[in-house]
């Protein structure tokens, strides 16, 4: 498996928040943090694809770029209304998630994610992050091959700062890492920050 750097996405929704501080079982039996990061479609997520790019070709070198667009290698960017954001336990689309592109993310359940607030604070109780709320996460992307499902590109997550929680109609039903004063700063606005860049991965995924 390779893994690309930690990598500062830009703001996202932040949608089944409840599993950054509370591991849910998957369909393997091992328990997992998480959640899923939302972006409207036409934002700019290039850093996010040539993270994926990065990961891919440490993994089985140039001529992965080349699988990516055969789809040999399954892409982590999935469609908000496509059939991956139908819940398999109800049949309905997930709330939200439509008009979106969104990533799962994932973390160990002995790497539980570091969630902060605007003020870099550590935030500890699910309930000041409901579903729908805004923050910039803190991505690393990982390759994976199995007999069942081939070869493809996930996402796990470290570090999220909440920069805006979810209120009313807003709110979405459903161990060591990173320095958070190197992909963080203080927040004194209301205004959006995220990284942008990864041009080269663009024509890639999507």
């Amino acid at each position: 498996m390779a893994r690309s750097e930690d990598t500062k996405g830009p703001e996202a929704i932040i949608a089944f928040a409840h599993n950054l501080f509370e591991p849910q079982e998957r369909d393997n039996g091992k328990k997992q943090f998480g959640c899923s990061i939302l972006y409207p479609k036409g934002t700019d997520i290039n850093v996010l694809k040539q993270a994926a790019v990065d990961a891919v070709v440490a993994e089985w070198g140039d001529k992965a770029k080349q699988w990516i667009k055969d789809e040999v290698i399954k892409s982590p960017f999935l469609d908000g209304d496509g059939k991956q954001a139908v819940s398999k336990k109800t049949g309905e689309r997930h709330v939200g998630f439509a008009g979106h592109t969104f990533i799962r993310c994932i973390s160990g359940e002995d790497y539980k994610p570091k969630v902060f607030d605007r003020k870099r604070n550590m935030i500890v109780d699910k309930a000041d992050v409901p579903s729908g709320s805004r923050g910039i996460p803190v991505v690393n992307a990982f390759t994976w091959e199995n007999k069942e499902n081939g070869k493809g590109v996930s996402f796990g997550i470290s570090m999220l700062q909440i920069t805006r929680k979810a209120e009313g109609d807003e709110i979405l039903g459903g161990g060591g890492g990173p320095d958070p004063d190197k992909f963080f700063e203080k927040i004194e606005d209301d205004g959006p920050v995220g990284d942008t860049g990864g041009k080269g991965a663009e024509s890639l995924f999507g």
